[in-house]
Order: structure tokens, then sequence, then C-alpha cells
């Protein structure tokens, strides 16, 4: 479905070479400056790459229309500012062309209580909530029917943990009705719970790739952040998890 053969982008990323599919659920991880959000900006087409190819389904992204390619990926990126003032439910209508909540997101990000007040009025988590609500209300039709590609850099960095929790079920739901979901995230715990493949980015490059359960061990996670990391692992159901360990 979307397929990055060896692009590289000055000073921002090289020689990075991936395949991911429909129904897949991709953490991208790295130290911040490994050029994780460069590469989102380069899939959703916002930066034109110096080398390789960016192809969604054998197309190469740049023949494909801003119109189509809007209607199918949606990309939240890690900052957005508005210049004037406007209230959630209108923000909402201009992106989606309603004000109507689906369930789905509804359940998972609470916008009902935020609806009338204007953005600029809004706590840091809340804002960040009403933005992801509206890149996925952007191409619902899409989701819905399964076809979206949906890229969100740190969508959960400033959100509580209930609404965490609630975000990542969500997206994790959504690649499960066939749709592809990226998203970049800071939390290994998370990623080995929410993720079903990883991307892991060290030096502007790709460093490891592939099922979470197969990548993501502490000798990786510990050159990925040149930190040192421990696993635990529950024997009864065999989960484990990552602990920070002391220099």
């Amino acid at each position: 479905m979307l397929k990055v053969s060896q692009i590289s982008l000055k000073h921002r990323l090289h020689n990075i070479s991936f395949e991911m599919n429909a129904g897949e659920c991709w953490h991208v991880l790295g130290q911040n400056g490994a050029g994780k959000s460069s590469l989102f900006d380069a899939i959703s087409g916002l930066v034109t790459i110096d080398s390789g190819s960016i192809e969604i389904d054998e197309t190469n992204i740049s023949t494909i229309s801003i119109a189509e390619l809007s209607s199918r990926l949606a990309y939240l990126q890690q900052k957005y500012t508005l210049s004037f003032s406007l209230k959630v439910d209108e923000l909402l209508d201009f992106y989606a062309g309603h004000k109507e909540v689906p369930a789905d997101i509804e359940k998972a990000l609470s916008l009902s209580p935020l609806m009338s007040r204007s953005l600029q009025s809004l706590s840091g988590g809340e804002q960040q909530r009403v933005h992801i609500a509206r890149c996925l209300m952007q191409v619902w039709h899409s989701i819905e029917r399964g076809e979206a590609i949906i890229l969100l850099d740190e969508p959960i960095q400033s959100l509580d943990v209930a609404h965490q929790e609630n975000a990542l079920t969500l997206f994790k739901y959504f690649a499960g009705i066939g749709n592809l979901v990226v998203l970049s995230i800071h939390d290994v715990n998370l990623s080995l719970r929410f993720s079903d493949h990883v991307l892991m980015l060290k030096n502007k490059t790709d460093h490891q790739y592939g099922k979470s359960e197969d990548v993501m061990n502490a000798k990786n996670i510990t050159e990925l952040y040149d930190y040192p990391f421990g696993e635990l692992k529950n024997e009864q159901n065999a989960e484990k998890i990552f602990i920070r360990a002391q220099l």
C-alpha cells in the first residue's frame, strides 16, 4: 500500500526504505531530530524529496492529485496553529464539511463538552483532541471503507493517561478494519501494546523495522536511544515491559 524506496532529503533523511500495508498499525520511534517529522512530511507530499520514490498502491505520490490525496490521506502534524479564532464546531465543519462527530471519535476523544468553545480557550490536551478529530474527520469516508492512510506525528504527547489509552485503542481499531495507521511516539511500552509493526529511525535513516514482537527488544531500544534499557517479562502471560536502567 505504501512503499518508500531509498528516499533522501538534505540534512533530514538519508536512504530510507520500507513497505507498509493496509490493515497495519505502525509506530515510528526515535530520538528528537531523528527525522520522524521529516519522514511524515515527505509521505504526505508536503516536501519534495531529493531522491528515491514514495508510492501509494504502486502509484508515485507526485502524480496523485491533491484532491485525491486529501480524500484518502490524513496527516496530523506535530504543531498546528491558527491565526484567527474559531469555535471547535466551526473548525471541524471547515475541514470535514459537517459538525457531527462520528460516534467512534466522540467515544475516544470526548469532544461534546468542547464544541461551543473557542479553540484558543482550550488546554493543550483539549486542543490536541480536537486536532486529532479534525484530521480523522477529513478522511472519514475513506476510514469507514478501510481505505485511508492515517499519519499522526506525536498525537498523544499532550493527552492525559485516559485519553492516550482511548486514542491509541481507536487508532488500532482503524487499522483493524483495513486502514494503514502510522504514528510517532516516545513511549516504547505503549508501542509494545498498541502497534503491530515499528520503524526505528536513528541518525536520519532507518535503524530497524518489522513486526513489533520481533524488533522491539532491550538491545535495539538501547541502541536507538543511546540509553540503557532492560526488559521484564511476566512469565504467566509472556507480557514484557521495558525499563530504563541506571547509567
